[in-house]
């Protein structure tokens, strides 16, 4: 609800643009389907949907973005709320309990500690964690608080620099999505996988399966079938 309320309710109430029945319901829709999410406990809707449906009474009114309503110290706040949001939901939507075990027996490697292989994956996944903070949040605020791109975006697009700053702000949020999604997901990938040789043999049976062509040893047993078929009806005739 903090999200909800930083990023549409108080810059709506400073611009003035709770009038309407159309602003007002889409002011309204955030929270709508964050209640949905939380009630159905649903990763897409809170992760996907919520921060879409945070985009559409700014789409309506592009001022609820614009640089005069959230200052530097103001964006922060926001943006520490967003991170704060993102782990939440995180912790929220993938935490369960685990069942009871059966049986308990201590195992000596649980003694040792994790192993170094273990420890240089611990440290890349905390610095892609970190990375994934700070860059979109530097990428937005250079977008929105940069003096010479107001000063470009006032002379190219006079009047209407509130609108190009909410239309740049959704390219960087649209460009860090790219990045995150091929380079920093490509990193996490293998990791997250598991057993590499598994995974190959699974990726060479999803695409057995797409192919939809029979492999030779299924040619093979057809064959040894009408073969060992054709020697039991000589068997009985002959």
């Amino acid at each position: 609800m903090n999200v909800w309320i930083t990023i549409i309710i108080l810059p709506a109430a400073f611009v003035g643009a709770l009038r309407g029945k159309t602003m007002i319901a889409a002011a309204l829709l955030p929270f709508a389907v964050l209640i949905a999410g939380l009630w159905r406990r649903s990763e897409i809707v809170l992760l996907g949907l919520f921060p879409s449906a945070l985009l559409v009474p700014i789409a309506i009114q592009p001022q609820l973005a614009s640089s005069y309503v959230y200052g530097p110290v103001r964006f922060a706040f926001v943006a520490l709320g967003v991170i704060a949001y993102l782990f939440g939901v995180s912790f929220f939507t993938t935490f369960h309990e685990p069942p009871a075990p059966k049986s308990v027996r201590p195992l000596s490697s649980a003694q040792q500690g994790p192993s170094a292989r273990w420890q240089r994956r611990e440290r890349v996944y905390w610095m892609l964690t970190a990375m994934s903070i700070v860059i979109p949040t530097v990428l937005i605020a250079w977008v929105n608080f940069d003096d010479s791109i107001a000063e470009f975006l006032g002379k190219m697009y006079p009047g209407r620099v509130a609108l190009m700053t909410t239309a740049l702000t959704a390219g960087a949020i649209v460009l860090w999505l790219g990045i995150y999604h091929y380079a920093f997901l490509g990193a996490l990938r293998p990791h997250r996988t598991g057993d590499r040789d598994l995974v190959g043999a699974l990726a060479q049976a999803r695409a057995d399966a797409k192919a939809g062509k029979p492999r030779g040893r299924f040619y093979l047993a057809v064959a040894l079938a009408l073969g060992a078929m054709l020697v039991l009806i000589l068997l009985r005739h002959l």
